[in-house]
């Protein structure tokens, strides 16, 4: 048996824990990025493709009423309601924004806490240990 094989046959079973899965952290930190801006290009590209067949339904209907020669002025009660609701979409979409934008900082203070709160609890856990293992030696 070499000796990089006893090594690694004799490897503290934490340490091997601890190599993987900061291997597998690093694999999905380099992941992420691409995967959330290949998610945003899907969300531009559909939000264009949307955009781009309402365009071209009111293009199509607005010429074959021009042609056949429909009156297409709308009276201005019509436009005010048409306008309103639009402005109420999009107040409803401002909001809507920053409900999740408050939700996505509340769990980021959250996420932090728990980190925080499993960080002491480490150190109290170790705080313990190493009393008992104090004790133990005093009595032996």
């Amino acid at each position: 048996m070499s000796k990089q094989q006893t090594t690694e046959n004799t490897r503290d079973v934490f340490a091997v824990y601890t190599q993987c899965f900061d291997k597998i952290q690093g694999n999905v930190e380099r992941a992420n990025p691409q995967f959330l801006q290949s998610i945003t290009n899907l969300q531009q590209e559909y939000l264009a493709a949307c955009g781009n067949f309402v365009h071209n339904v009111i293009a199509s209907q607005q010429n074959y009423v021009n042609k056949i020669g429909i009156n297409t002025s709308a009276p201005e009660a019509t436009t005010k309601v048409v306008y309103g609701i639009t402005d109420e979409i999009i107040k409803g979409f401002d909001v809507q924004s920053k409900m999740v934008h408050t939700a996505l900082d509340a769990t980021k203070q959250h996420i932090k806490a728990i980190n925080e709160n499993a960080t002491s609890f480490a150190a109290l856990n170790q705080n313990i240990i190493n009393s008992w293992i104090s004790m133990w030696n005093q009595k032996n």
